[in-house]
Order: structure tokens, then sequence, then C-alpha cells
């Protein structure tokens, strides 16, 4: 008995320690903002963990709300799921990966945007990249923005709920 237990303390703590090393060098390439590595995680990102978190994202109660956007060259419509804070007239989402990443960037291009967040959506617009120290994240959650080395930050204005279209039934 004693042998099982101390095979499973081993097993644990390499498994541990295989995490440890793996979250490390993550975080390391996040903050090093490495171009290479931000792409595959990113398309990563889209094409495996985004299609589960939009089953909801953007209902009452979740963290996560949806943003759509125009595409700034192809006129095609998106959807990202992004997690926004609420901060002074509107929201502001932390650019983990940069200002480049392709929603910002069209929501910038367009100057507005629709914000799918707690079972509502709102037109947003005065879109505009900030540096991180001026959005609510500086205060609610600073060693996240730290630790990820996080600077700037996209704030948008709410411009109004946007009613939905009634339903017709035939």
């Amino acid at each position: 008995m004693k042998r099982a237990t101390a095979v499973i303390v081993v097993i644990f703590s390499v498994l541990l320690t295989a995490f440890a090393t793996a979250a490390g060098i993550f975080i390391g390439l996040l903050r090093r903002r490495d171009e290479a590595f931000v792409r595959r995680f990113t398309r990563l990102q889209r094409d495996v963990l985004n299609p589960t978190v939009m089953k909801n994202a953007g209902e009452a109660g979740q963290n996560t709300a949806v943003i759509e956007t125009v595409g700034r060259r192809t006129g095609n419509a998106y959807e990202t799921p992004i997690s926004p804070v609420p901060d002074a007239d509107g929201w502001s989402v932390a650019l983990v990966y940069g200002p480049q990443t392709a929603w910002a960037r069209n929501a910038i291009a367009a100057g507005e945007a629709v914000l799918r967040i707690d079972g509502a959506r709102h037109r947003v617009d005065g879109i505009e990249v900030v540096p991180i120290a001026e959005t609510a994240f500086a205060r609610t959650q600073p060693g996240l923005m730290k630790l990820f080395r996080v600077e700037q930050a996209v704030r948008m204005r709410d411009a109004g709920v946007i009613e939905p279209e009634p339903h017709v039934t035939r």
C-alpha cells in the first residue's frame, strides 16, 4: 500500500510540474507578445474554444459577452466572444493579445458595433484603444493585467439598447 501511495505521489508531482512548466511557457510567450505564438493560439481559440463559449455568451448571468462587428475589408458579419467590464459610460475590454486583434480593428474602423451582454443587445460607439491604466481593469484586476503584461484596452460607449425585432407568427 505504501508503494502504491508513493507511485501516486510521484505521478501527481510529475503532472503538476509539467502543468506548471507549460503554464509558465504560455505566460512567458504571451507576455513577450511572440507573434507566431499569439497567431497560433488565437487560431486555436477561434476554431476550438470559441464555438463552445459562444453557446451561452451574451446571455443573462454569463461573464462572456459577444461583440458583433463588420469586417473592415470583407464586409462580412463577425461575432467574437469577449469579456468586457463596466466602465464609465460603457465597457472596457482588455487587449490581452494587443490591439491587432481582428474584432478590435474591425470595431475601431467601423466606429460602432453591437455588444450582446447580459441578455440584451447594445449599440456601442466611441470605440477607441486606451491605456489599461485608464480603465476599470486597473482597479479590478491589476494582478492579472501585470501578469500578462496587458497595456491597452478597448473602451466603448453604450449608445443604447437595441430593441429586438418583433417575431411574426403565421
